[in-house]
């Protein structure tokens, strides 16, 4: 072996050291940043939206829509594919299938007067809810992996529509075969 391939494989581990520490540690950091802006966008927006007067600070869905998207930021480093299944398991064997956010965001829903203020509610926990979704689906190569079988496999059966579109769907449907809404949502309250 001589000296330039003595170098050849110095240089190639090198590059290799630095790919394993762009991947393994500052990715995940990298994503976990990306979604916490996220939501934190959302959740500033919501504020936005309540300081204009659309609807109270203390009006019970935006409380509740506030303490879900706190959660989602505050524990969103665990908001990963194989701490939902453990939390759903750990929930299935305790029985605590009650969803008691759910329960209180539907009927402080029904107390929003206008329509118009509810449907944007809706939106705004949609959007957080999407930004959950994508920061698991995206987190687990077995999920991002069945997501780009099931998009290639919606493109075929349905056509070509918006390549965000059909991601966007595949996805939530992804995570709901695996994890009811609300069990995120009811995680994201209990932080």
């Amino acid at each position: 072996m001589g000296l330039a391939d003595l170098t050849t494989i110095i240089e190639s581990a090198m590059a290799l050291g630095v790919i394993l520490i762009l991947t393994l540690r500052l990715l995940p950091d990298l994503r976990l940043d990306e979604f916490r802006q996220s939501m934190f966008i959302v959740r500033d927006e919501l504020f936005d939206f309540a300081a204009s007067g659309s609807i109270s600070f203390n009006h019970p869905a935006y409380m509740l829509l506030r303490q879900s998207m706190n959660g989602f930021i505050r524990y969103g480093h665990q908001l990963t594919l194989f701490r939902l299944v453990c939390n759903m398991i750990r929930w299935k064997l305790h029985n605590e299938q009650v969803f008691s956010w759910a329960t209180k965001w539907d009927a402080a829903l029904k107390s929003v007067q206008q329509e118009e203020v509810r449907t944007a509610l809706v939106n705004f926990q949609n959007r957080a809810l999407l930004i959950a979704v994508k920061r698991i689906v995206v987190g687990s190569p077995i999920l991002l992996s069945a997501l780009v079988i099931m998009a290639l496999y919606s493109m075929i059966k349905n056509g070509w529509v918006s390549i965000r579109e059909v991601f966007k769907n595949v996805s939530i449907e992804i995570v709901n075969r695996i994890v009811d809404p609300r069990f995120l949502e009811e995680e994201a309250a209990r932080a």
